[in-house]
């Protein structure tokens, strides 16, 4: 059985960031469209979209933790990629990050689909995977570049299924 760890309140965090987070313009991320799989899951290719902040060491830019309304840019991230090449760029300090940079694929389960593809549960793990830095507040240039370029790169890939990783 796999162990879970539930996630603290928010009566740890600090005062500021209690604050902070009183006044974040959250969005409403409620899809307006539906769409049914049109196939079976064992059938499907899956990606993964993080928040997390990877890059591949020395081969990325890392993300603009100095940009205070969050970077907008995203990395991609192939499957094959080992932990040991990804370094985490996340500048929210809501959160505990040593989970995340003992082990990346906790916020990045490549590993995880492909166990999920070698027991036939899905059809292929895309050689694709994108990676945003969470913790934007003007996400306007997020929607407009971003996420139109990885709604593409998707397509290209035919993947069927996304699977987002918030963090």
């Amino acid at each position: 059985m796999i162990k879970i760890n539930k996630s603290k309140k928010i009566s740890h965090l600090s005062f500021k960031i209690k604050k902070f987070l009183q006044f974040y313009p959250w969005k409403d991320c409620a899809p307006n469209q539906f769409k049914s799989l049109d196939k079976k899951i064992s059938d499907c290719n899956v990606a993964i979209v993080s928040s997390a902040g990877f890059v591949i060491k020395n081969k990325q830019k890392p993300f603009d933790i100095n940009d205070k309304f969050g970077d907008s840019s995203y990395r991609v991230i192939p499957s094959n990629i080992n932990s040991n090449e990804l370094e985490e760029y996340q500048k929210s300090n809501s959160f505990d990050h040593s989970g995340i940079k003992t082990d990346p694929f906790s916020a990045l389960p490549i590993p995880h689909l492909v166990d999920l593809y070698n027991k036939g549960f899905i059809g292929s793990v895309n050689p694709r995977h994108i990676s945003l830095m969470g913790a934007n507040i003007n996400t306007s240039k997020l929607i407009k570049k971003s996420i139109p370029d990885i709604v593409q790169i998707f397509k290209e890939d035919k993947v069927d299924i996304v699977l987002f990783i918030p963090v």
